[in-house]
This record gives structure tokens, C-alpha cells and sequence, in this order.
């Protein structure tokens, strides 16, 4: 009797765990179809980069100023390849984000949708929409 009871709760186990889905454990990323670098890429800057210390002021980190005035141009800059519209994975802003070691921003990498958000802009060209 104590055997069918440990067979009972071992089968209830492995049905429970069949009929669980994977994928709801993974953030839905809700993206708009056209991404603005204005709407959507400035706020994440605003937010992560362009903090005291980093990607702002005269002498920002790597050279490379994040703000809201001067980003788009900053990353545009020929020869630096901050964006790569050719081919977006390689373009030094996003791996610079989606990197495990060391991260951008310093204070820890960025969740999956904002890094998607990112790469996506990228890919539709990184217009200064």
C-alpha cells in the first residue's frame, strides 16, 4: 500500500510537470512595430547611460556622450561602429548590452526586452525617428 502511494505521487508529479509550459517563465516583450529612437531608445539612455559618471558631461565614459542632445550623433559617428546596420548583432552598442561580462550599464546588464528594444531599433536602420 505505501508503494502505490509513492506511485501515485510520482506519477501526479511528472503530469504536473508535463503540462507546465517553459515559455511562461520568460518575459513577454511587448515592441512597437517601428521603433523611435525619440519614444523608445532616448528613455533608456535617460535611465541607464547618461548619469553622473558614465555616458554624459564633457568627459564621458568611452568617449561617448549619451545625451538626449548629442546621442544620435554620437552613435553615428563614422568608423565607430557603435551601430552596424549591416549586420545589428554586431553593432558595439547592443553587444555592449547583451555582453555577460562586464555589462552596459556598469550597474548590471539590462532586462532581455529593453536589450531586444535596442537591437531591433538597429535593425530597422537606427533611424533619428
Amino acid at each position: 500500500m505505501n508503494n502505490k502511494f509513492w506511485v501515485l505521487s510520482i506519477g501526479y508529479c511528472v503530469l504536473v510537470c508535463i503540462s507546465c509550459k517553459h515559455e511562461s517563465l520568460q518575459p513577454t516583450c511587448t515592441t512597437p512595430d517601428a521603433v523611435s529612437f525619440r519614444e523608445d531608445i532616448l528613455p533608456i539612455f535617460n535611465r541607464h547611460c547618461n548619469t553622473s559618471g558614465c555616458h554624459v558631461g564633457n568627459s564621458p565614459a568611452g568617449n561617448l556622450n549619451l545625451s538626449a542632445s548629442v546621442a544620435y550623433a554620437q552613435l553615428q559617428k563614422k568608423g565607430s561602429g557603435y551601430i552596424d546596420t549591416i549586420t545589428p548583432n554586431f553593432s558595439v552598442l547592443y553587444a555592449s548590452m547583451n555582453t555577460i561580462s562586464n555589462p552596459m550599464p556598469t550597474s548590471g546588464r539590462l532586462d532581455d526586452c529593453t536589450v531586444n528594444l535596442v537591437l531591433k531599433w538597429i535593425q530597422q536602420k537606427a533611424k533619428n525617428n
